[in-house]
């Protein structure tokens, strides 16, 4: 007990064992982000979303609440299942989380399509081998270093840093006097045992997903990859929501950016272990992510990214030292942290640019990363114009907001299609179905306008026994409780579609926007290039079918993948492409969607379905 007589309690999480033990008084989701796990919460944690479902086996909560209970006498709450969010622990407390939790599961896209890396890196290795000294040789460390350096590859003023000089000292006594210097420049930033290689981390930090590259910075061979789930998550699923709980407490500052660095870190041992190398021998770090990510990965404030003209704190590139963020690597390893456009068009932005070339294509050609926050590129090869803007999708294609959504975990129906009037679908793993996910929402929607379940502002009819009243109104069965995992109906329901509408919506008008103020007519444009992790998983006949991305009927429809990531490798391994993003993000104009009068009118007609139900693009 403390000293304001608050119990300590136990709080097991099952069926994974993790336990922790809190005061009395604490939520259950504050205890479950205090161990690490990601328990669902698109709002935070403040009562609103519903998603936070747990089940108490034994101890003493809290009583609901009347913003719990609402959620308990309307969304069919099983016994003892309560809000993790409203649910305060009153004595040791044992608790199972629902089936479709498991926060390593969630499908992560780490791979992107790209060329051969060229390489012109910060970083060079050199060989050196030096005499121990003597009586008759008391030079320095340092001296002794430079001058086997000056001897190898010339004359510099090397200088070095004392944490450089205590790894010298602590590796030169273990590899007999040989040993490999990294160096930028003239600094010397580490060492390393004798044959070892400068090898570099390339980071792409998103809002779901945190994905790492360890390449070798002389020949840009990529020499392991992993992604993790973002740690951030339990603070809110979507940007907005975690930037509001930072801004409602600048304590949370530190703790947002902690949980980055320390998933960096963890990614960064996990590769090394893999490549067989220490992390010490990682020279040069690069990191992309949206403006979002990368203010709350350096601790910059985020308030005046809420609010109206939505103004970051810094756009243009930063280097640093990777031990002013903590980061495990070479005592003198930089960060390259890619410019931003402005906004909400961040570094990841720019790596997409980057990795598919949009900056340099002779197409006319859109690209596109859908998430909470996506991001539109057009560029007009016929001027040379290339404008960005970015609009606020929300959660909603992963999951969010949509009664039965989740992220892309095992056991996710990610496709869904009617065959004689049946509808089958299919999850990932081949489990049996405990949500639907993004690209499986998408298809659900279009089998549902192709076939009149829906009208053409996403209103369902009442066509068969598969669209019934629920409490909040007509839903549609998409799975009987008989045939889930978790003995429930999964449904998608009139507010789900809604959802759906909005999001869809919103991309679609803002990519309508750049053509006409551009002046470039959909039959112009080329080339569709859609980025990231559900772009990656999405049917785009389905995409253009519900209106979520245009019909252009000259156009060819690309998937690319991790288009940040690619982004990312490239800059890591050349001063080149790092001075093509600086001229990428100092070229594209940002386009403010709001100042445009004609866009409430294009969204308002956007969260329509478009019209002939059967537009094919080409693939």
């Amino acid at each position: 007990m403390d000293s304001t007589g608050a119990a300590d309690c136990r709080v097991t999480f099952q069926p994974i064992g993790k336990r922790i033990v809190v005061k009395a008084g604490t939520s259950l989701l504050d205890a479950g982000r205090a161990v690490g796990l990601s328990i669902s919460a698109n709002c935070g944690g403040v009562g609103i979303c519903g998603k936070c479902r747990v089940k108490v086996v034994s101890g003493k909560t809290s009583p609901p609440s009347r913003i719990e209970q609402a959620f308990l006498e309307t969304e069919n709450f099983g016994p003892n299942e309560r809000l993790a969010c409203e649910a305060r622990v009153a004595s040791s407390v044992v608790v199972e989380l629902p089936p479709e939790f498991d926060a390593n599961a969630q499908r992560l896209l780490v791979a992107g399509v790209a060329d051969e890396l060229i390489c012109d890196p910060n970083v060079e290795s050199h060989q050196i081998a030096l005499t121990a000294p003597s009586l008759q040789d008391s030079r320095s460390h340092y001296m002794r270093v430079a001058d086997a350096l000056n001897a190898g590859v010339g004359s510099r003023d090397w200088t070095i840093q004392p944490a450089a000089a205590v790894q010298f000292s602590r590796i030169v006594q273990q590899s007999g006097w040989k040993l490999t210097a990294f160096s930028r420049g003239s600094e010397l930033i580490g060492f390393s045992g004798p044959g070892s290689r400068a090898v570099g981390l390339a980071v792409d930090v998103g809002c779901t997903k945190i994905a790492a590259y360890l390449l070798d910075l002389q020949t840009g061979k990529q020499l392991a990859s992993q992604g993790i789930t973002n740690p951030q998550i339990p603070y809110g699923e979507d940007l907005i929501t975690r930037l509001v709980f930072v801004a409602r407490d600048n304590g949370q500052t530190e703790l947002m950016a902690n949980l980055v660095r320390d998933a960096i870190n963890k990614l960064a041992a996990n590769l090394c272990f893999q490549a067989k190398i220490s992390t010490e021998e990682i020279a040069e770090l690069c990191i992309v992510g949206n403006t979002a990510m990368t203010h709350l990965l350096l601790g910059l404030p985020v308030e005046q990214l809420l609010n109206a003209p939505f103004v970051s704190s810094i756009d243009r590139d930063i280097d640093m030292r990777a031990s002013e963020l903590a980061l495990k690597s070479a005592p003198g390893a930089n960060v390259h942290i890619l410019p931003g456009i402005g906004g909400f068009i961040g570094a990841d932005h720019v790596a997409m640019i980057l990795a598919h070339g949009i900056d340099r294509s002779e197409k006319v050609t859109i690209g596109i990363d859908i998430g909470t926050n996506t991001e539109i590129v057009l560029h007009n090869s016929r001027t040379d114009a290339i404008v960005s803007t970015s609009v606020p999708s929300g959660p909603a294609f992963e999951g969010g907001h949509v009664r039965d959504g989740i992220r892309a975990a095992s056991g996710a129906i990610e496709k869904a299609f009617f065959v004689d009037q049946v509808l089958e679908v299919r999850t990932i793993d081949n489990c049996a179905p405990l949500g639907i996910c993004g690209s499986g929402i998408v298809d659900l929607l279009a089998e549902l306008w192709r076939l009149n379940y829906i009208d053409e502002r996403g209103h369902l009819l009442q066509r068969d026994q598969l669209v019934r009243s629920g409490k909040h109104g007509l839903e549609f069965l998409v799975v009987a409780a008989a045939q889930s995992g978790h003995g429930r109906d999964i449904v998608l329901t009139q507010h789900d579609i809604t959802e759906i509408q909005l999001a869809k919506a919103a991309i679609h008008a803002g990519i309508v926007t750049l053509l006409e103020i551009t002046n470039t007519g959909a039959a112009e444009v080329e080339e569709m290039v859609v980025a990231g992790a559900f772009g990656s998983y999405l049917d785009l006949r389905n995409s253009v079918a519900i209106g979520l991305l245009p019909y252009l009927p000259h156009a060819s429809y690309l998937q690319i993948g991790n288009a940040a990531g690619t982004g990312a490798r490239m800059a890591l391994v050349s001063n080149t492409c790092r001075e093509r993003a600086r001229m990428i993000a100092r070229k594209v104009t940002k386009v403010e969607l709001k100042k445009h009068e004609n866009f409430n009118r294009l969204l308002a007609r956007a969260t329509r379905f478009p019209a002939p139900r059967n537009k094919v693009p080409t693939l």
